[in-house]
Protein backbone atom coordinates (compact mmCIF):
# COMPACT_ATOMS: atom_id res chain seq x y z
CA UNK A 1 0.00 0.00 0.00
CA UNK A 2 1.53 3.76 -1.26
CA UNK A 3 1.99 5.87 1.99
CA UNK A 4 0.72 8.61 0.19
CA UNK A 5 -3.02 9.11 -0.63
CA UNK A 6 -4.60 8.87 -4.07
CA UNK A 7 -5.13 12.29 -6.05
CA UNK A 8 -8.85 13.50 -6.24
CA UNK A 9 -10.35 15.64 -8.77
CA UNK A 10 -9.57 19.20 -7.78
CA UNK A 11 -13.52 19.87 -6.75
CA UNK A 12 -13.55 17.13 -4.62
CA UNK A 13 -9.95 18.43 -3.33
CA UNK A 14 -11.10 21.55 -2.28
CA UNK A 15 -14.79 20.65 -1.29
CA UNK A 16 -15.78 22.17 2.09
CA UNK A 17 -17.03 18.76 3.39
CA UNK A 18 -15.02 15.75 4.15
CA UNK A 19 -14.70 13.38 0.90
CA UNK A 20 -12.74 9.94 1.17
CA UNK A 21 -11.69 7.12 -0.91
CA UNK A 22 -11.55 3.54 0.81
CA UNK A 23 -10.56 0.17 -0.70
CA UNK A 24 -12.82 -2.69 0.27
CA UNK A 25 -11.09 -3.48 3.21
CA UNK A 26 -11.94 -0.02 5.03
CA UNK A 27 -8.66 1.41 4.08
CA UNK A 28 -8.04 5.14 3.18
CA UNK A 29 -6.79 5.10 -0.23
CA UNK A 30 -7.59 9.08 -0.70
CA UNK A 31 -9.23 11.93 1.11
CA UNK A 32 -9.25 15.66 0.98
CA UNK A 33 -8.21 18.55 2.81
CA UNK A 34 -11.39 19.02 5.04
CA UNK A 35 -10.98 15.25 5.68
CA UNK A 36 -7.11 15.77 7.14
CA UNK A 37 -8.59 18.43 8.97
CA UNK A 38 -11.46 16.72 10.55
CA UNK A 39 -9.23 14.21 11.80
CA UNK A 40 -6.67 16.31 12.87
CA UNK A 41 -3.67 14.84 11.09
CA UNK A 42 -2.11 15.37 7.53
CA UNK A 43 -3.07 13.55 4.73
CA UNK A 44 0.22 11.46 4.06
CA UNK A 45 0.00 10.21 7.39
CA UNK A 46 -3.41 8.43 6.82
CA UNK A 47 -3.04 7.36 3.81
CA UNK A 48 -3.46 2.96 4.01
CA UNK A 49 -5.10 3.63 7.80
CA UNK A 50 -8.17 1.80 8.19
CA UNK A 51 -11.01 4.45 8.38
CA UNK A 52 -12.50 2.74 11.94
CA UNK A 53 -9.27 4.23 13.42
CA UNK A 54 -10.25 7.70 12.64
CA UNK A 55 -13.83 7.44 14.17
CA UNK A 56 -14.72 7.19 18.22
CA UNK A 57 -14.20 4.31 19.60
CA UNK A 58 -17.80 3.68 19.96
CA UNK A 59 -18.28 4.27 16.31
CA UNK A 60 -16.07 1.80 14.79
CA UNK A 61 -18.34 -0.80 14.41
CA UNK A 62 -20.98 1.45 13.27
CA UNK A 63 -18.32 2.51 11.03
CA UNK A 64 -16.97 -0.95 9.53
CA UNK A 65 -21.20 -1.71 8.95
CA UNK A 66 -21.65 0.93 6.48
CA UNK A 67 -18.64 0.32 4.70
CA UNK A 68 -20.05 -3.24 4.45
CA UNK A 69 -23.71 -2.19 3.39
CA UNK A 70 -22.26 0.36 1.03
CA UNK A 71 -20.26 -2.65 -0.90
CA UNK A 72 -23.08 -5.17 -0.85
CA UNK A 73 -26.14 -2.54 -1.77
CA UNK A 74 -24.79 -0.13 -3.62
CA UNK A 75 -25.17 2.48 -1.24
CA UNK A 76 -25.56 3.74 2.88
CA UNK A 77 -26.99 7.18 3.66
CA UNK A 78 -27.24 9.03 6.77
CA UNK A 79 -24.52 6.97 8.83
CA UNK A 80 -23.89 8.96 12.12
CA UNK A 81 -20.24 8.57 13.11
CA UNK A 82 -18.59 10.39 16.05
CA UNK A 83 -14.84 11.97 15.54
CA UNK A 84 -12.48 12.30 18.75
CA UNK A 85 -11.54 16.22 18.72
CA UNK A 86 -8.64 17.28 20.98
CA UNK A 87 -9.98 19.83 23.68
CA UNK A 88 -13.59 19.06 22.42
CA UNK A 89 -16.32 16.69 22.20
CA UNK A 90 -16.44 14.52 19.73
CA UNK A 91 -17.71 15.88 16.79
CA UNK A 92 -20.48 13.71 14.69
CA UNK A 93 -20.49 13.62 11.31
CA UNK A 94 -23.84 12.53 9.07
CA UNK A 95 -21.96 10.26 5.82
CA UNK A 96 -23.24 8.95 3.21
CA UNK A 97 -21.18 6.09 1.18
CA UNK A 98 -21.81 4.79 -2.39
CA UNK A 99 -20.18 1.90 -4.12
CA UNK A 100 -17.09 3.39 -6.21
CA UNK A 101 -14.26 2.42 -8.54
CA UNK A 102 -12.30 4.71 -10.88
CA UNK A 103 -12.32 2.32 -13.93
CA UNK A 104 -14.34 -0.55 -14.96
CA UNK A 105 -11.19 -2.83 -14.54
CA UNK A 106 -10.73 -1.95 -10.92
CA UNK A 107 -12.08 -3.59 -7.84
CA UNK A 108 -14.78 -2.17 -6.37
CA UNK A 109 -14.21 0.40 -3.73
CA UNK A 110 -15.96 3.13 -1.50
CA UNK A 111 -16.58 6.73 -1.58
CA UNK A 112 -18.24 8.81 1.49
CA UNK A 113 -19.41 12.62 1.88
CA UNK A 114 -19.39 13.48 5.51
CA UNK A 115 -21.42 16.52 6.95
CA UNK A 116 -20.28 17.44 10.33
CA UNK A 117 -23.12 18.29 12.52
CA UNK A 118 -21.93 21.36 14.17
CA UNK A 119 -24.86 22.94 14.72
CA UNK A 120 -26.35 19.61 15.82
CA UNK A 121 -22.93 20.17 19.15
CA UNK A 122 -24.11 23.80 19.74
CA UNK A 123 -27.41 22.97 20.42
CA UNK A 124 -26.01 20.23 22.97
CA UNK A 125 -23.93 22.92 24.40
CA UNK A 126 -27.00 24.65 24.96
CA UNK A 127 -28.97 22.45 25.80
CA UNK A 128 -26.59 21.48 28.39
CA UNK A 129 -26.04 25.10 29.87
CA UNK A 130 -29.95 25.31 29.68
CA UNK A 131 -29.99 22.38 31.70
CA UNK A 132 -27.27 23.34 34.61
CA UNK A 133 -28.85 26.63 34.57
CA UNK A 134 -32.49 24.78 35.67
CA UNK A 135 -30.65 22.90 37.59
CA UNK A 136 -29.55 25.80 39.68
CA UNK A 137 -32.61 27.51 39.44
CA UNK A 138 -34.82 24.38 40.84
CA UNK A 139 -32.33 23.74 43.64
CA UNK A 140 -32.86 27.82 45.18
CA UNK A 141 -36.30 26.94 44.73
CA UNK A 142 -36.00 24.11 46.71
CA UNK A 143 -33.38 26.04 49.00
CA UNK A 144 -36.29 28.87 49.36
CA UNK A 145 -39.14 26.01 49.59
CA UNK A 146 -37.06 24.42 52.47
CA UNK A 147 -36.48 27.90 54.23
CA UNK A 148 -39.94 28.62 53.99
CA UNK A 149 -41.43 25.93 55.54
CA UNK A 150 -38.65 26.16 58.39
CA UNK A 151 -40.46 29.42 58.76
CA UNK A 152 -43.54 28.84 59.30
CA UNK A 153 -42.49 25.98 61.53
CA UNK A 154 -41.39 28.15 63.80
CA UNK A 155 -44.23 31.23 63.49
CA UNK A 156 -46.41 27.77 64.11
CA UNK A 157 -44.59 26.99 67.16
CA UNK A 158 -43.80 30.52 68.49
CA UNK A 159 -47.41 31.10 68.18
CA UNK A 160 -48.31 28.37 70.78
CA UNK A 161 -45.34 28.93 73.00
CA UNK A 162 -46.90 32.50 73.30
CA UNK A 163 -50.67 31.01 73.61
CA UNK A 164 -48.66 28.82 76.54
CA UNK A 165 -46.90 31.84 77.95
CA UNK A 166 -50.12 33.90 78.41
CA UNK A 167 -52.17 30.94 79.88
CA UNK A 168 -49.62 29.99 82.81
CA UNK A 169 -48.98 33.53 83.22
CA UNK A 170 -52.57 33.65 83.89
CA UNK A 171 -52.74 30.69 86.06
CA UNK A 172 -49.74 31.89 87.97
CA UNK A 173 -51.19 34.98 88.39
CA UNK A 174 -54.60 33.16 90.01
CA UNK A 175 -52.10 30.83 92.13
CA UNK A 176 -50.90 33.79 93.82
CA UNK A 177 -53.49 34.82 95.64
CA UNK A 178 -54.48 31.48 97.25
CA UNK A 179 -50.96 30.96 98.10
CA UNK A 180 -51.06 33.98 99.50
CA UNK A 181 -54.10 32.80 102.04
CA UNK A 182 -51.83 30.10 102.94
CA UNK A 183 -48.86 31.63 103.49
CA UNK A 184 -50.72 34.28 106.14
CA UNK A 185 -52.27 31.06 107.60
CA UNK A 186 -49.12 29.07 108.32
CA UNK A 187 -47.48 32.44 109.51
CA UNK A 188 -50.33 32.56 112.21
CA UNK A 189 -50.30 29.08 113.06
CA UNK A 190 -46.41 30.09 113.48
CA UNK A 191 -47.08 32.78 115.72
CA UNK A 192 -49.81 31.14 117.80
CA UNK A 193 -47.71 27.30 118.13
CA UNK A 194 -46.30 28.65 121.35
CA UNK A 195 -49.55 29.02 123.29
CA UNK A 196 -50.83 25.73 121.56
CA UNK A 197 -47.69 23.63 122.94
CA UNK A 198 -47.84 25.30 126.21
CA UNK A 199 -51.22 24.31 126.94
CA UNK A 200 -51.18 20.80 125.58
CA UNK A 201 -50.46 17.93 128.04
CA UNK A 202 -48.85 15.93 125.42
CA UNK A 203 -45.43 17.23 124.40
CA UNK A 204 -45.21 14.80 120.98
CA UNK A 205 -48.57 16.32 120.08
CA UNK A 206 -46.55 19.61 120.40
CA UNK A 207 -43.95 18.29 118.27
CA UNK A 208 -45.77 17.04 115.83
CA UNK A 209 -47.22 20.23 114.83
CA UNK A 210 -44.38 22.16 115.03
CA UNK A 211 -42.80 19.64 112.00
CA UNK A 212 -46.03 19.44 110.22
CA UNK A 213 -46.03 23.60 109.93
CA UNK A 214 -42.07 23.34 109.30
CA UNK A 215 -43.07 20.42 106.32
CA UNK A 216 -46.14 22.75 105.18
CA UNK A 217 -44.21 26.28 104.71
CA UNK A 218 -41.24 24.09 103.03
CA UNK A 219 -43.58 22.87 100.93
CA UNK A 220 -45.11 26.17 100.27
CA UNK A 221 -41.95 27.88 99.20
CA UNK A 222 -41.51 25.00 96.91
CA UNK A 223 -44.39 25.59 95.34
CA UNK A 224 -43.99 29.65 95.02
CA UNK A 225 -40.71 28.93 93.41
CA UNK A 226 -41.78 26.82 90.60
CA UNK A 227 -44.80 29.44 89.73
CA UNK A 228 -42.12 32.02 89.79
CA UNK A 229 -39.85 29.62 87.59
CA UNK A 230 -42.95 29.07 85.39
CA UNK A 231 -43.41 32.80 84.69
CA UNK A 232 -40.24 33.32 84.15
CA UNK A 233 -39.86 30.72 81.81
CA UNK A 234 -43.07 30.80 80.03
CA UNK A 235 -44.21 34.45 80.36
CA UNK A 236 -45.55 36.49 76.69
CA UNK A 237 -42.43 38.28 76.52
CA UNK A 238 -41.51 40.50 73.91
CA UNK A 239 -38.32 39.49 71.79
CA UNK A 240 -36.68 42.88 72.45
CA UNK A 241 -33.75 41.65 73.80
CA UNK A 242 -31.95 43.03 76.80
CA UNK A 243 -28.86 42.63 79.30
CA UNK A 244 -30.12 39.05 81.27
CA UNK A 245 -28.48 37.35 84.35
CA UNK A 246 -27.96 34.08 81.72
CA UNK A 247 -26.96 31.53 84.99
CA UNK A 248 -30.30 32.77 86.98
CA UNK A 249 -32.37 32.45 83.74
CA UNK A 250 -30.54 29.04 82.92
CA UNK A 251 -31.15 27.34 86.82
CA UNK A 252 -35.08 27.91 86.45
CA UNK A 253 -35.04 26.27 83.75
CA UNK A 254 -33.50 23.05 84.93
CA UNK A 255 -35.97 23.31 87.79
CA UNK A 256 -38.63 22.80 84.89
CA UNK A 257 -36.66 19.70 83.31
CA UNK A 258 -35.75 18.26 86.36
CA UNK A 259 -39.38 17.17 86.33
CA UNK A 260 -38.99 15.51 83.10
CA UNK A 261 -36.07 13.04 84.25
CA UNK A 262 -37.43 9.49 84.86
CA UNK A 263 -35.66 7.85 88.26
CA UNK A 264 -31.92 7.16 87.52
CA UNK A 265 -31.42 10.38 85.44
CA UNK A 266 -29.85 13.25 87.18
CA UNK A 267 -28.69 17.01 85.97
CA UNK A 268 -25.67 18.92 87.07
CA UNK A 269 -25.21 22.13 87.14
CA UNK A 270 -21.72 23.89 86.87
CA UNK A 271 -22.48 27.54 86.33
CA UNK A 272 -19.36 29.83 86.00
CA UNK A 273 -19.30 33.70 86.10
CA UNK A 274 -20.90 35.35 83.63
CA UNK A 275 -21.81 39.19 83.14
CA UNK A 276 -25.00 40.15 81.92
CA UNK A 277 -25.57 38.62 78.60
CA UNK A 278 -28.00 41.13 76.29
CA UNK A 279 -30.26 38.35 75.04
CA UNK A 280 -34.02 37.63 74.89
CA UNK A 281 -34.23 35.18 77.91
CA UNK A 282 -37.68 33.72 77.23
CA UNK A 283 -36.20 32.53 73.76
CA UNK A 284 -32.92 31.63 75.06
CA UNK A 285 -34.91 29.30 77.73
CA UNK A 286 -36.93 27.66 75.06
CA UNK A 287 -33.56 26.26 73.50
CA UNK A 288 -31.83 25.25 76.62
CA UNK A 289 -34.94 23.20 77.62
CA UNK A 290 -35.06 21.63 74.18
CA UNK A 291 -31.38 20.59 74.33
CA UNK A 292 -32.03 19.40 78.30
CA UNK A 293 -35.25 17.46 76.68
CA UNK A 294 -33.66 15.77 74.12
CA UNK A 295 -30.31 15.05 76.26
CA UNK A 296 -32.77 13.34 79.32
CA UNK A 297 -34.71 11.27 75.85
CA UNK A 298 -31.41 9.98 75.19
CA UNK A 299 -30.80 8.21 78.27
CA UNK A 300 -32.66 4.38 78.20
CA UNK A 301 -31.82 3.86 82.14
CA UNK A 302 -29.04 5.49 83.89
CA UNK A 303 -27.22 8.55 82.96
CA UNK A 304 -26.52 11.90 84.00
CA UNK A 305 -27.11 15.57 82.13
CA UNK A 306 -24.88 17.92 82.75
CA UNK A 307 -25.08 22.04 82.21
CA UNK A 308 -22.64 24.17 82.44
CA UNK A 309 -21.38 28.09 81.04
CA UNK A 310 -18.50 30.16 80.87
CA UNK A 311 -17.44 32.71 79.08
CA UNK A 312 -14.88 32.60 76.08
CA UNK A 313 -13.26 35.83 75.12
CA UNK A 314 -16.41 37.96 74.17
CA UNK A 315 -18.68 34.93 73.97
CA UNK A 316 -20.77 33.26 76.72
CA UNK A 317 -20.66 29.50 76.01
CA UNK A 318 -23.42 27.07 77.62
CA UNK A 319 -22.43 23.37 77.13
CA UNK A 320 -24.64 20.58 77.69
CA UNK A 321 -23.65 17.09 77.78
CA UNK A 322 -25.83 13.69 78.13
CA UNK A 323 -24.33 10.24 79.14
CA UNK A 324 -26.70 8.74 76.15
CA UNK A 325 -26.80 7.00 72.74
CA UNK A 326 -24.97 9.12 71.13
CA UNK A 327 -25.37 9.68 67.64
CA UNK A 328 -23.77 8.28 64.01
CA UNK A 329 -22.27 11.24 61.26
CA UNK A 330 -25.00 10.56 59.00
CA UNK A 331 -28.32 11.63 61.92
CA UNK A 332 -25.38 14.31 62.87
CA UNK A 333 -24.98 15.74 59.51
CA UNK A 334 -28.79 16.24 59.58
CA UNK A 335 -29.29 18.25 62.68
CA UNK A 336 -31.46 21.25 61.85
CA UNK A 337 -33.06 19.87 58.91
CA UNK A 338 -36.72 20.84 59.39
CA UNK A 339 -39.04 17.57 60.33
CA UNK A 340 -36.24 15.47 60.74
CA UNK A 341 -36.20 13.32 63.95
CA UNK A 342 -34.63 10.18 65.50
CA UNK A 343 -37.71 9.43 67.76
CA UNK A 344 -40.78 6.95 66.66
CA UNK A 345 -43.62 8.33 64.90
CA UNK A 346 -45.75 10.29 67.02
CA UNK A 347 -42.66 11.07 69.43
CA UNK A 348 -41.81 14.17 67.70
CA UNK A 349 -42.05 15.99 64.40
CA UNK A 350 -38.40 17.13 64.21
CA UNK A 351 -38.28 21.30 64.50
CA UNK A 352 -37.08 21.65 67.90
CA UNK A 353 -33.11 21.76 66.72
CA UNK A 354 -34.17 23.48 63.81
CA UNK A 355 -36.06 26.26 65.70
CA UNK A 356 -33.23 26.41 68.25
CA UNK A 357 -30.83 27.13 65.57
CA UNK A 358 -33.11 29.51 64.10
CA UNK A 359 -33.30 31.53 67.38
CA UNK A 360 -29.70 31.25 68.11
CA UNK A 361 -28.54 32.26 64.58
CA UNK A 362 -31.05 35.72 65.29
CA UNK A 363 -29.12 36.41 68.65
CA UNK A 364 -25.96 35.86 66.61
CA UNK A 365 -24.46 33.10 67.81
CA UNK A 366 -23.83 29.27 66.72
CA UNK A 367 -25.31 25.91 68.21
CA UNK A 368 -22.50 23.07 67.79
CA UNK A 369 -23.05 19.37 68.09
CA UNK A 370 -20.44 16.46 69.25
CA UNK A 371 -21.18 13.02 69.56
CA UNK A 372 -20.43 9.33 68.70
CA UNK A 373 -22.65 6.14 69.12
CA UNK A 374 -22.67 5.11 72.52
CA UNK A 375 -20.69 8.42 74.02
CA UNK A 376 -23.53 11.12 74.59
CA UNK A 377 -23.78 14.20 72.84
CA UNK A 378 -22.58 17.46 73.50
CA UNK A 379 -24.55 20.63 72.31
CA UNK A 380 -22.48 23.60 72.35
CA UNK A 381 -24.79 27.34 72.37
CA UNK A 382 -22.33 30.39 72.11
CA UNK A 383 -23.95 33.64 72.24
CA UNK A 384 -22.03 37.25 72.01
CA UNK A 385 -21.97 38.83 75.48
CA UNK A 386 -22.56 42.60 74.09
Amino acid sequence: MSSRPLPLDPMLARAPLPFVVLDGAGRLLALNAAAARLYGRAGETLAGLPFVEVVDPFSREKAALMIAEALTRGAAHDWELYHPQAGAPPLPVSYTAWRWRSDPAAPFAVAAIGLPLTAAVSLAAQLATTNQQLEGALLQLERAHAELKAAQAQLVRSEKLRAMGQLVAGVAHELNTPLGFVANNLGFLAEQLPALAASTPDPQLAADLAEALAESREGLERITGIVRDLRSFARPDSPAVHAADLNASLAATVRIARTLCPRGVTIVEDYGSLPPVVCAPGQINQVVLNLLTNAIQSIPERGTVSISTAREGEQAVITIADTGVGMDEATLARLGEPFFTTRPVGAGIGLGIAVSMGIVERHGGRLEFTSAPGQGTTARLSLPLG
